[in-house]
C-alpha cells in the first residue's frame, strides 16, 4: 500500500476526509502548474514527506494546496466575527470616553477627538486616522458609523496598547479609561491589555496570510491556537457569543480534514 493510500485510510472511522472531491493526476498537475514556483514548491515538498511516488506526490500536493483554501476560508470567517466585535466594542469605549464630562466632546471620536484620542488618532505625520478609512463608493457625506466601518483590522488592533508601553502612553491610559471598563466579566477575570493585544494581533496576522492564500499547512497548531485567541477575545467582550463562536468550530473541523497528519 503506497503512502499517500495510508493517509485514505487514517482519521475518522479509519478514512481520511479530504475537503473536496477527488483530483486525478492529471487536475493536480494543472493545479500545481497555475502557481508560482516558489508556491508549487511548499506544497510538493511538503507532500513529498508523506507520499512515495511521483503521481501520489503530485496529487496529495494538489490536495493540500486545495484544502489550503478551505483553511483560509475557516480563518478568515472568524477573524471577521473578532474584526466586528472588536470593532464595535472600542468604537462603544471611545465614544463613551470622548462624551464624559470631564471633556464633554462629541460621540464621533474620530472626527472630533479629544485629548489622548487626538494622540493616537493623528499620525506623525499629522494625517488623521478618519481620513484613511475606506468609505464605499456613492456615499458623499460619510458618516461616522461609516468612517467606524472603513478601518481595517490592523487599524484596530494599533489602537490598543503595545506590551511595552509605560502607564503614561496614550493607548494606555485609553485602555485602562475607555476600554477594560467595558470588558465583560470574563474578560475583567482573565485578560489584561498585554494578552488582549497580543492575542488580537496574532489573530490578525493569520487573517491576513489567509486572505493573501499563503501556505498555512504547515501552521496547524498556530491556526489552533488562533481558535482559541478568538474564543478569549470575543468572551472578554461578549461572553455568550463567545460560546456561540466556540460551538461553531469552523477552524477545529477544518483542520480535522488535513489530507496530512497533524504534527
Amino acid at each position: 500500500m503506497g503512502a499517500l493510500a495510508r493517509l485514505l485510510n487514517r482519521g475518522h472511522g479509519g478514512l481520511m476526509h479530504f475537503s473536496t472531491n477527488e483530483v486525478s493526476a492529471k487536475e493536480a498537475a494543472l493545479i500545481l502548474e497555475a502557481l508560482p514556483e516558489p508556491r508549487k514548491t511548499t506544497y510538493l515538498h511538503l507532500a513529498a514527506q508523506y507520499a512515495d511516488t511521483e503521481t501520489e506526490v503530485l496529487i496529495l500536493a494538489a490536495r493540500l494546496y486545495i484544502w489550503n483554501g478551505d483553511v483560509a476560508a475557516a480563518v478568515d470567517r472568524s477573524a471577521c466575527e473578532v474584526e466586528i466585535q472588536l470593532r464595535n466594542f472600542m468604537d462603544h469605549g471611545f465614544s463613551q470616553w470622548n462624551t464624559s464630562p470631564s471633556r464633554c466632546g462629541s460621540p464621533e471620536w474620530l472626527l472630533y477627538p479629544m485629548g489622548k484620542l487626538a494622540e493616537i488618532t493623528t499620525n506623525k505625520n499629522g494625517i488623521a486616522l478618519a481620513s484613511m478609512a475606506e468609505i464605499q463608493p456613492g456615499i458623499e457625506t460619510p458618516t461616522h458609523d461609516d468612517y467606524v466601518a472603513g478601518l481595517t483590522f490592523g487599524q484596530w488592533v494599533h489602537l490598543l496598547p503595545k506590551p511595552h508601553a509605560g502607564e503614561r502612553n496614550a493607548r494606555v491610559v485609553l485602555w485602562n479609561e475607555a476600554l477594560e471598563p467595558n470588558l465583560s466579566p470574563y474578560g475583567q477575570n482573565f485578560t489584561n491589555r498585554r494578552r488582549f493585544q497580543g492575542q488580537a494581533l496574532a489573530v490578525k496576522d493569520l487573517r491576513n496570510r489567509a486572505t493573501h492564500r499563503r501556505p498555512l499547512v504547515k501552521d496547524q497548531n498556530r491556526i489552533q491556537n488562533a481558535h482559541r485567541d478568538c474564543i478569549e477575545l470575543l468572551r472578554a467582550i461578549n461572553p455568550e457569543l463567545g460560546d456561540w463562536f466556540k460551538n461553531q468550530k469552523w477552524i477545529p473541523n477544518v483542520l480535522a480534514t488535513s489530507p496530512i497528519p497533524r504534527e
